[in-house]
């Protein structure tokens, strides 16, 4: 037993000794304009996005980090082959580790129509602890160079509502238009690039700029903590924050504590009452509780599974993307976020957030040692050892 603790201290050592390595330039882009959409229900976005699919003309591009190999996830396999039967070129980059479960045979298919499919990320022998931490999490499509998507749903039956443990799945994704479009474009072509090496030519072909001004930031290796801390530092007023799981760094809980105490900001933490991960909620239990004590207000959301990932300030910005708030997020992988600078659009969406938080019920005592197990004391110790990696 002790063997393997030990085993597992040194591994993280290691691994926190080696996350800020970068292999590739980090890409950048500037404020610019953009028509945007939220979704929160994966039956709706998924209409939608498929309908977007099935008028492609051009190219489609798909980033994911999970693919499954379920009902849903045939439908989205035959959307891609459909596409690609009637001339239109198709990409498709999974994460080798979040889509381990597609079948070999479902590629195969998928190759056989046309369809270019890459896993992004794959280990490296030669640093085989940091590569399959460095995942990429990124979840985005670019559609003829006209329509984008950016957001927390994957691709398999639960975010659909079907086969879910949780029942009801709720996520914030977007569907994006207008000049940032190019930036997706961009972004897609340096990850195709990363790692495969083969060079994509995808025209741009938005015929508006957009209304609303926005950032796309990708962030990876330890980027996400500078976009997040500049982010909640310019508060005034209001901090909202909606995430899967809570796991910040030191100087973001530092910042989080001034904001309320020293300044009088209002901060809200919105956090799904039941896992779907083992050892999460151990690892974000003390900082829910620090938080809370701190005089945050935090709920949790009960009526299904909450993945959402959002950042709202003053009710003037916000940030919705595929970023958590843990250190997997803040540290190993390679994410992308939009910051959307817009107040009209910032408090559209906030309203959303607004609303699954008064759905929800306040954290009580009793939830931190639920549901009651043997195990509790052992995963809680797991936690306090591994949480700097989840």
């Amino acid at each position: 037993m002790w063997v393997f603790i030990v085993m597992i201290i040194i591994l993280i050592i290691y691994l926190i000794k080696h996350r800020t390595i970068d292999e590739h330039p980090i890409k950048t882009y500037p404020k610019r304009q953009a028509d945007l959409k939220l979704f929160s229900n994966g039956n709706q976005l998924y209409h939608t996005y498929f309908e977007d699919i099935q008028n492609a003309t051009d190219y489609v591009c798909v980033s994911f980090f999970i693919v499954k190999s379920d009902d849903f996830s045939e439908h989205f396999f035959n959307v891609l082959t459909e596409a690609s039967q009637r001339g239109v070129s198709v990409y498709l980059l999974v994460d080798r580790f979040g889509s381990f479960s597609i079948k070999r045979g479902d590629i195969q298919d998928l190759k056989s129509a046309g369809v270019n499919i890459r896993y992004s990320n794959q280990v490296d022998l030669l640093s085989p602890f940091h590569s399959l931490n460095r995942r990429n999490h990124r979840k985005i499509t670019i559609i003829d160079g006209k329509v984008s998507y950016i957001g927390g749903f994957n691709i398999g039956d639960e975010y659909i509502n079907q086969n879910s443990k949780f029942g009801m799945w709720r996520d914030y994704h977007l569907r994006v238009t207008g000049e940032v479009v190019q930036d997706f474009i961009d972004l897609f072509s340096h990850d195709w690039w990363s790692n495969n090496k083969e060079m994509l030519s995808l025209p741009d072909q938005n015929d508006s700029s957009g209304e609303h001004t926005c950032r796309l930031i990708p962030t990876s290796h330890g980027q996400l903590r500078e976009t997040f801390y500049d982010l909640l530092k310019h508060a005034e007023k209001r901090i909202a924050i909606g995430s899967p799981y809570f796991i910040p760094n030191e100087e973001i809980m530092t910042l989080l504590k001034e904001k309320i105490y020293q300044e009088g900001v209002r901060v809200t933490v919105l956090y799904p009452h039941d896992s779907d991960h083992v050892l999460v909620k151990e690892a974000s239990s003390p900082f829910l509780k620090r938080i809370a004590d701190t005089g945050a207000e935090v709920r949790l959301f009960h009526k299904g599974f909450f993945h959402a990932k959002a950042l709202f300030i003053d009710d003037k910005i916000c940030d919705i993307g595929t970023a958590n708030l843990d250190r997997r997020s803040l540290y190993f992988n390679e994410e992308v976020n939009m910051v959307i600078f817009d107040q009209e659009v910032t408090q559209k969406f906030l309203q959303q957030y607004e609303d699954d938080f008064e759905a929800s019920i306040p954290l009580y005592d009793e939830w931190f040692d639920y549901p009651p197990s043997s195990f509790l004391p052992f995963k809680k110790f797991m936690a306090r050892i591994l949480h700097r990696l989840l």
